[in-house]
């Protein structure tokens, strides 16, 4: 008796089944001609050619970004994996620009193992001929996407250098004009109730600033007179101590141009030159202010702030000790260090706690014992040489991560091409693509490992004592203050998990209740963790 499989969108059965995979981007073009194709205008053509074919729709795959950037498409490679596992005979996608924009990298996955469908291109990977042609237009969809983004950066970059909004909404507390010049939004907004004063975004904003910058205000402060006036944050909710501390940061509230590193992080952009460019329009405070409530906020103004508490660190170890029954930290508390869940009411099943003079003790005897032994080589003293470096010179510690991070990611991307071939990736039709794509490959390795050879700089280990014997160490030790000391046990050690006493009032045993993971190397290459 034959198979029949029931649709999950309308129910009818059919002899066949099949997966759809939809994609919409999140950012689309103007003149992208497909822009109106939904991911559910996409499913219900999926579904009508399935049954036109024969086939019962058997799942749809949606993924809602881009499909040439580096992003995380889960659905994506999930259907790909349902394809490579037999749980389904064949993919149908709207398009090969909808399928992936990457070129043929993502096609040659499932090329020739099972059947794949792109509807509006006409394209079926069971057909010989087609074959070809749908490698083709991957490649083709590829340079069309470098060559739109490559477009929309250059016109990106020319409207900062222009001193243009380009981002599509203007920090909150400004307006942005049709022609991308910000102006403070002075349009009434709030009014609070207890002293009938109206209040609009920007004059929001200036007090935030003078509130930080004269009136030594915390962001947390901020946060709770914002929502004493009733004053919805940006995204209608309560107000967050962060969103805050972004704002006095943002350099496009003294009037520069910013460039958005991360999402929710804005730092100055800089022209060509490496000048910083001002925007378009009135800023809403002086730059004066801005430098002020960033000040206040570090604590490195000049005026002195009187503060409820100080949140420093004050003891050596607060920050590297674990608790092992739970993995939260253990700050102060009392006269020893205790498990967070202790002090904040929270659950764990196994309280570990240790007096303070004890464990300070015993982890300054280890971190001695295990540097004193080491010898020049010793991955420890590269590691600590590394942390030390990048604490007293930190530019020079962020290009040289920079190049061998890059030099890292070019070793993957040949490993996976070899890795590939070997898999029979590139046989048959493909095996044109292998050639150029290792010479790319192998180029791009040599190409960093000539970067990161700059940086080599003979093997020699930078530390900040001048020999790692134990009277060096002891006196480096003993005449240096907290925050150096706290820096020097980082220079070794990672992390501390301390296990709970075996019984109240035991006497504290370090070797049977510490498990310290001592530095490693930056490169994990070459470089074992040391014991």
């Amino acid at each position: 008796m034959a198979v029949e499989y029931a649709c999950i969108i309308c129910g009818k059965t059919e002899p066949n089944a099949i997966d759809l995979y939809t994609r919409k981007s999140k950012r689309l073009s103007k003149d992208d001609h497909r822009r109106e194709q939904s991911t559910d205008a996409q499913r219900e053509q999926g579904h009508r050619w399935g049954h036109r074919h024969g086939y019962a729709v058997r799942k749809v795959w949606k993924d809602i970004a881009s499909g040439f950037k580096d992003v995380k498409r889960s659905d994506f490679d999930r259907a790909l994996r349902a394809l490579a596992d037999e749980e389904t005979p064949a993919l149908w996608a709207y398009a090969i620009d909808r399928f992936s924009r990457k070129g043929a990298e993502d096609l040659l996955k499932v090329i020739g193992k099972a059947r794949v469908i792109f509807d509006m291109d006409g394209l079926d990977s069971n057909e010989p001929r087609d074959r070809r042609w749908i490698i083709n237009r991957a490649e083709e969809a590829r340079e069309y996407s470098e060559g739109l983004s490559k477009r929309v950066r250059d016109t990106k970059e020319e409207q900062r250098d222009n001193g243009l909004w380009v981002a599509g909404r203007a920090p909150w507390g400004y307006t942005a004009s049709r022609d991308r010049i910000l102006s403070p939004d002075n349009e009434p907004f709030v009014c609070h109730i207890a002293t009938h004063k109206e209040w609009s975004r920007a004059a929001l904003v200036r007090e935030v600033f003078r509130k930080i910058a004269q009136d030594g205000a915390s962001t947390r402060d901020i946060c709770r007179w914002l929502d004493g006036m009733g004053v919805p944050s940006p995204g209608g909710k309560k107000w967050r101590h962060t969103y805050v501390h972004r704002v006095t940061h943002n350099p496009a509230y003294s009037g520069w141009q910013v460039i958005q590193i991360r999402p929710g992080h804005a730092e100055a952009y800089r022209n060509s030159k490496g000048q910083r460019v001002r925007l378009k329009g009135t800023s809403l405070i002086a730059p004066e202010l801005q430098r002020g409530a960033q000040e206040a906020l570090t604590g490195q103004n000049l005026v002195p702030v009187e503060r409820t508490y100080d949140t420093r660190p004050k003891h050596p170890l607060t920050g590297l000790l674990r608790c092992e029954g739970c993995g939260r930290s253990m700050p102060m508390g009392g006269r020893g260090y205790k498990c967070q869940a202790a002090l904040g009411g929270r659950a764990c099943q196994a309280i570990a706690s240790a007096r303070a003079d004890a464990i300070e003790r015993y982890v300054f005897e280890r971190w001695l014992d295990r540097l004193t032994a080491a010898e020049d080589d010793d991955p420890i003293l590269v590691a600590a040489s590394e942390r030390w470096t990048a604490r007293e010179k930190p530019e020079e510690t962020e290009e040289e991560q920079a190049v061998r991070a890059a030099l890292r990611a070019a070793e993957a991307g040949l490993k996976r091409l070899l890795d590939d071939r070997q898999a029979g990736v590139y046989d048959g039709a493909a095996a044109r693509y292998f050639g150029p794509l290792l010479r790319d490959a192998t180029g791009a390795v040599d190409a960093a490992r000539a970067e990161v050879s700059k940086y080599e700089g003979g093997g020699k280990v930078r530390l900040p004592f001048l020999s790692v014997d134990t009277e060096t160490l002891t006196d480096a030790w003993e005449s240096a203050d907290l925050p150096l000391k706290r820096d020097l046990l980082r220079l070794a050690i990672d992390r501390i998990t301390v296990r709970k006493a075996p019984r109240q009032g035991v006497r504290f045993n370090g070797r049977e209740r510490v498990t310290i993971e001592w530095a490693t190397p930056s490169d994990q290459e070459d470089m074992t963790r040391a014991a």
